[in-house]
């Protein structure tokens, strides 16, 4: 059953459990925080604040509430009473017990709940990526120390369906694409018009935001990456939307690279809604937009569930192509969405890695394309092909 797949932050919320006295797990909606901790670790049984009942409870007397949790507590959706927040923070700090509160969000713990204050210090922070192509072919997680352009696990045949179909526990696992749709705008039906209404200041309006989502869609399909100019709407109130989306964890920021000239942008979380929003996932502009959603995660993975720091940047300079990422040690790489960009085109589709590799100093980057098997740069420097599976 998907739901009981094995997830590579497993490890990671043991180590962290093994020291903190509050762990917390924050992902988007239905991403599988619960089940993580009630099935695969077998660490209890969640107390949901989703029931109104519960949450009622919680915000009336938190003290009360905690003391009748069994040890560990595990509390889902735990955003939604930040009453609890100051009160597992005073329980902590007259006894430190290593995981001896276990919470679930499906919103990050911001300073506008009051969140970050109370538990600074006492909290070990986790969050969960949509399943990655590891853990929906349920292989092991492994470390991708260096880049390398042959010998991968997964080759173009597993992940083109992956990249259509996202790593959301239920979607990804549906064969028919109207059940993929219809999961879908339930799933934003609940997020936008329900949850993001609490993170937003005031006046909210759930279909100007909807709106927002389809035109970050209607860019994608063209294979562009969305920023504030093309959006007809003012700037202020368009970005407000996105921070709002962004606690959600809907959309992700990639900022440009303090070298470039570009504009923040924003993609959403998985691709599979990136397929859903699109709609016509045909053409090679839809299929780059895929591509980027997909791999992001796939990236994201390798130094989240590694407990590293996560860095999301790109690159754009005045004139030319962006380069979708930039890696450590200043490395840039631009996502191609087909084979034949790195054998017809090869030498128009590294120009914008070039002009990359030139302002941020460095003597190689690399192309990310469909191909089984790529090459590495020129010893003296150069640009290199590396197959999507890299990180996979």
């Amino acid at each position: 059953m998907p739901h009981l797949r094995q997830r590579h932050v497993v490890v990671l919320l043991r180590k962290l459990a093994s020291f903190w006295p509050v762990v917390g797990l924050l992902g988007p909606r239905q991403s599988g925080k619960s089940t993580i901790f009630r099935d695969l670790l077998e660490w209890g049984d969640p107390k949901s604040l989703d029931s109104l009942e519960l949450r009622e409870e919680a915000r009336r007397s938190p003290s009360t509430f905690l003391e009748k949790l069994p040890q560990p507590a595990l509390i889902d959706e735990i955003q939604k009473a930040p009453e609890l927040f100051d009160a597992i923070k005073l329980k902590v700090d007259r006894k430190r017990i290593p995981g001896a509160f276990l919470l679930t969000g499906s919103s990050g713990f911001s300073p506008r709940l009051g969140i970050r204050e109370s538990l600074t210090g006492r909290i070990g922070l986790a969050e969960l990526l949509p399943l990655t192509l590891s853990e929906l072919q349920q292989k092991p997680f492994v470390q991708v120390s260096r880049l390398q352009a042959e010998g991968h696990r997964f080759g173009v045949r597993e992940l083109l369906p992956a990249v259509l179909s996202g790593g959301m526990p239920v979607p990804a696992f549906m064969r028919d694409r109207d059940q993929r749709d219809q999961y879908w705008s339930a799933w934003l039906q609940t997020t936008v018009y329900r949850d993001l209404s609490a993170f937003f200041p005031r006046g909210f309006d759930g279909d100007f935001a909807m709106k927002i989502l389809d035109r970050m869609a209607v860019v994608m399909r063209e294979g562009e990456l969305p920023t504030l100019k093309h959006f007809k709407d003012p700037a202020r109130k368009v970005r407000t939307y996105l921070d709002c989306l962004k606690e959600l964890f809907l959309v992700r920021k990639i900022a440009c690279h303090s070298e470039g000239v570009g504009k923040e942008t924003w993609l959403f979380f998985d691709s599979g809604l990136a397929a859903h929003l699109m709609g016509r996932v045909d053409g090679e502009g839809a299929t780059l937009s895929l591509a980027r959603h997909f791999l992001w995660n796939e990236r994201a993975a390798q130094s989240i569930y590694a407990g590293k720091r996560l860095v999301r940047e790109y690159f754009k300079s005045a004139q030319g192509a962006p380069v979708d990422m930039i890696m450590e040690e200043q490395i840039p790489i631009r996502i191609v969405p087909s084979a034949i960009d790195v054998t017809r085109r090869l030498k128009i589709e590294e120009r914008a890695v070039l002009g990359a590799m030139k302002r941020l100093k460095v003597s190689h980057g690399y192309l990310l394309a469909p191909v089984e098997e790529g090459f590495l740069p020129p010893k003296k420097g150069g640009v290199g092909v590396l197959p999507w599976g890299v990180w996979s």
